[in-house]
C-alpha cells in the first residue's frame, strides 16, 4: 500500500510494460529450420543423440564453403581446472615464520549435461592445508564454491539457479569486507508470449547504467561497484521483470520489486523501475524512472547515453532524485555527533566518461579511459566519517542496534560513495612480437581513483609478460595496489598501504607467488609489513 499518495501517480506512470529484444539468443526459428542469418549460440549447438548439427554463418555460406558437421551425444560430462600441490608461508613483524604444505584447487569445475538445453555445474577454488585445530585434520583458506542449474524447456522458457559459498577468505585489500557463508545469487524463471513480451520472475542480477567505476543510475543492485573489479557481478533483488522490444533496436523494461521483511519483521515498500532504450544514429539513449512506496529510497528520473564520436566512445548518466537516501551525520558543538536527513529537495548526480583504443597491425595497442562523477548525495567534505563515533551514530539511526560493533567498512548505504567529487582513469600499453613458440606479449597498465572530498586515492600499476603461446614458457605479473589517505577514508580505509605482488608461472607447471602488504604512517614513513609466499606445481591439469 502506498503510504504517500502524492507519489501514487508517479508509480502508476512507471508501471509500463517493455523488454529488451533477445536477438541472437537462438539461431533456429519456430519451424525448426536453420537460420543462417546469425551464428548459432554455443548452447544451441548441442543436438539430441545421433542428431547432426550444422554450424555456418551467412557470410561463409555465401562464399560456397562446404558445411562442417558436428555431432554431439548425451549425456555430456566435462571436468576442467587445475590441482596443484606445494608450500605456502607467511611472516610478519610480530610473528615467526609459518610454513605449511598445501593443495590448491584452481577453478576445478564439473559440468553435467544430461540432455539438450539442460546444464548443471559445480566449481571450486581454494587452498587446503593441515589444521592447527586438533579437532580437524585439514583446514581450508579462500574457499569459494559456486554452482548453477540451467534448464530450458523451450526456446524462451528457462529455469536458472545459482548459489555460492565462501569460507575463511583472506584479506584481499578491497575496501569492501567479504563475509563467509552461503549466498543465493540467482533463482528465476523466464518465459515469453508470442516472441513479443518476455518475462522473468525471481532473484536476478540487474545492472543499470553505462558508467565503469561509477553508476549512479544503478538503483536496483544490492551491492556497490567494487573499484578494484568494476565488472564483477553484484547481487540483485527478487523482482518481476517484463521486457518488450519495439522497432528494430529499441526496447522497454519494467521491474517490480515486492516488499521484503527485515530481521525485526518490518515490511518494506513496493518498488517499481522502468527503462526505455532507443537508438538514434550511433547513440543509445535511455530514459528511466524509479519509485518506492515507503520512500526509503527516493523517487528519481534518469537519463543515460552511450555512443561514439570519431575514435572516442563516450558515455554518461544523469540522475535527478527527490531527496537523498542517505542518513547524514555532523559534529555538534559538544564534540558528539548528530544525524539528519535531506528530504523534499531535488538532488542531482551526474557522471561522464570517455574511452579510446588504438592498435596497429604489429600488435602495439593503447587503451585510455577517464570518468568523472558528481555525487549530489555525498558530502562536500566527507572527512567527518573518519571518526568511528560518526559511523556509529549513523548505524544506530539506521538500524537501531547499539550493541553491534561498527567497522570502517563501506558496506552500509549511508557510507557508500560518501564523497561529492570523484575522478577515475586508466591507461594501458600492450605489445606483441615474435611468433610461434617464441611469441612475447607485454602489457603495462595502471588505474587510479580519486575522492576529492576526503583526499583518499587508490591506484594499481600492473605489468604482465607472457612468453610462448598461452604463457607456455613464462607467465609473469607484477603489481602494486596502493591506497593513500587517512584511516577511515573511502579509498584507504586502513590508512596508507602499498601491496607489491608477484606471480610467475613457469612452463605452465610451477607457480610462484609473493605478496608484501606494507603499512605507512601519515608522513609515508614505514610502519609495519608482512610477507606471504607460495610455491605450487601442477599435479593435475584438466581441460575440455
Amino acid at each position: 500500500m502506498i503510504k504517500n499518495r502524492k507519489y501514487a501517480a508517479f508509480v502508476a506512470v512507471v508501471l509500463v510494460l517493455f523488454i529488451q529484444p533477445a536477438t541472437q539468443a537462438f539461431a533456429q526459428n519456430t519451424s525448426g529450420t536453420l537460420d543462417v542469418s546469425t551464428p548459432l549460440d554455443e548452447s544451441s549447438m548441442f543436438g539430441e543423440q545421433n542428431q547432426l548439427v550444422t554450424v555456418i554463418d551467412a557470410a561463409t555460406a555465401a562464399q560456397g564453403v562446404q558445411l562442417v558437421e558436428d555431432t554431439k551425444t548425451y549425456p555430456v560430462f566435462l571436468l576442467e581446472g587445475d590441482v596443484s600441490a606445494g608450500l605456502g608461508g607467511s611472516v610478519s613483524d610480530s610473528s615467526t615464520l609459518g610454513l605449511f604444505g598445501a593443495v590448491n584447487l584452481s577453478d576445478l569445475s564439473f559440468t553435467f549435461t544430461p540432455q539438450k538445453d539442460m546444464d548443471f555445474n559445480l566449481t571450486m577454488s581454494g587452498t587446503f592445508m593441515p589444521s592447527t585445530d586438533s579437532g580437524l585434520s585439514i583446514a581450508a583458506q579462500d574457499l569459494d564454491v559456486t554452482g548453477y542449474a540451467d534448464i530450458r524447456t523451450s526456446e524462451f522458457t528457462r529455469f536458472y539457479a545459482s548459489a555460492s559459498y565462501t569460507y575463511n577468505t583472506s584479506d584481499s585489500g578491497s575496501i569492501y569486507e567479504t563475509s563467509d557463508g552461503f549466498s543465493l545469487d540467482e533463482l528465476f524463471l523466464d518465459t515469453a508470449i508470442n516472441r513479443k513480451v518476455f518475462f522473468r520472475l525471481g532473484k536476478q542480477k540487474v545492472s543499470w547504467g553505462v558508467g565503469y567505476w561509477y553508476k549512479p543510475a544503478d538503483v536496483l543492485s544490492l551491492a556497490a561497484v567494487d573499484p578494484d573489479d568494476p565488472t564483477a557481478d553484484r547481487e540483485g533483488p527478487f523482482a518481476f521483470k517484463t521486457d518488450m522490444p519495439f522497432g528494430k533496436l529499441n526496447h522497454a523494461t519494467l521491474y517490480v520489486v515486492p516488499p521484503t521483511t527485515d530481521s525485526d519483521g518490518n515490511l518494506s515498500g513496493v518498488s517499481a523501475a522502468e527503462r526505455t532504450d532507443i537508438v538514434v544514429g550511433g547513440f543509445e539513449l535511455s530514459i528511466a524512472g524509479f519509485a518506492r512506496s515507503d520512500m526509503e529510497v527516493k523517487p528519481r528520473l534518469m537519463f543515460m547515453f552511450s555512443g561514439a564520436i570519431g575514435d572516442f566512445d563516450i558515455y554518461g548518466e544523469n540522475v535527478l532524485a527527490y531527496g537523498s537516501d542517505r542518513i547524514y551525520v555532523r559534529k555538534t558543538g559538544t564534540g558528539s555527533y548528530e544525524t539528519y536527513r535531506v528530504e523534499n529537495t531535488p538532488i542531482f548526480q551526474s557522471t561522464i566518461g570517455t574511452k579510446y583504443s588504438w592498435e596497429n597491425s604489429d600488435g602495439l595497442g593503447v587503451d585510455l579511459q577517464v570518468q568523472g562523477y558528481y555525487n549530489g548525495m555525498g558530502y562536500s567534505d566527507s572527512t567527518v566519517l573518519f571518526a568511528e563515533a560518526a559511523k556509529k551514530a549513523v548505524y544506530e539511526e539506521r538500524y537501531g542496534a547499539t550493541s553491534k560493533t561498527v567497522t570502517s567498512s563501506m558496506d552500509s548505504i549511508d557510507l557508500q560513495s560518501p564523497g561529492m567529487f570523484y575522478l577515475a582513469g586508466s591507461a594501458s600499453v600492450s605489445d606483441r612480437f615474435g611468433e610461434g613458440s617464441g611469441i612475447v606479449n607485454t602489457d603495462l597498465s595502471c588505474y587510479a581513483l580519486f575522492n576529492f572530498s576526503d583526499g583518499s586515492k587508490r591506484l594499481k600499476p600492473d605489468f604482465s609478460l607472457t612468453i610462448g603461446s598461452g604463457g607456455s614458457k613464462l607467465d609473469l605479473e607484477l603489481s602494486a595496489l596502493t591506497a593513500l589517505g587517512e584511516a577511515g577514508s573511502e579509498y584507504a580505509p586502513k590508512g596508507n598501504k602499498v601491496t607489491p605482488a608477484l606471480s610467475a608461472t613457469i612452463m605452465n607447471v610451477t607457480t610462484v607467488t609473493f605478496g608484501a602488504p606494507i603499512y605507512l604512517n601519515d608522513d609515508y614513513s614505514f610502519k609495519k609489513s608482512s610477507y606471504e609466499f607460495s610455491l605450487y606445481w601442477d599435479i593435475l591439469k584438466l581441460e575440455k
